[in-house]
């Protein structure tokens, strides 16, 4: 991993080469459903923390939120741009609200920092 100007460069170039509708997915799809995604399952114990900045550290916060969903028996499939992710159970694919319903009727809140 390169230093924080490095990581921001690398983003930034990326970032340079999306339009404004793909620009929109960036802000509020996948990478914002991840770090919300990794609120979520820290308040109920599936991860040990939560990830306010998914774009910076995108492999190792991503690879948390996927191994969190698996604890709950989902298969999530986080997507960094243009996609939402895709949830899974017993090979079926589910909502997102689908996986949250799941999360809350099988685990207890333990944190109740805000999701958003």
């Amino acid at each position: 991993m390169g230093t924080r100007e490095e990581n921001l460069k690398k983003i930034n170039d990326e970032l340079e080469k999306l339009d404004d509708k793909q620009l929109e997915q960036v802000a509020g799809g996948s990478f914002g459903q991840t770090r919300v995604d990794s609120k979520f399952l820290y308040n109920y114990g599936l991860i040990n923390t939560w990830h306010s900045c998914t774009i910076l550290f995108w492999k190792s916060a991503s690879s948390d939120v996927d191994r969190g969903w698996a604890k709950a028996g989902i298969t999530c499939v986080t997507k960094p741009f243009l996609a939402n992710n895709q949830y899974f159970k017993d090979g079926k694919e589910i909502s997102r609200e689908e996986a949250y319903k799941i999360v809350k009727e099988k685990f207890s809140k333990i944190h109740d920092i805000e999701e958003n």
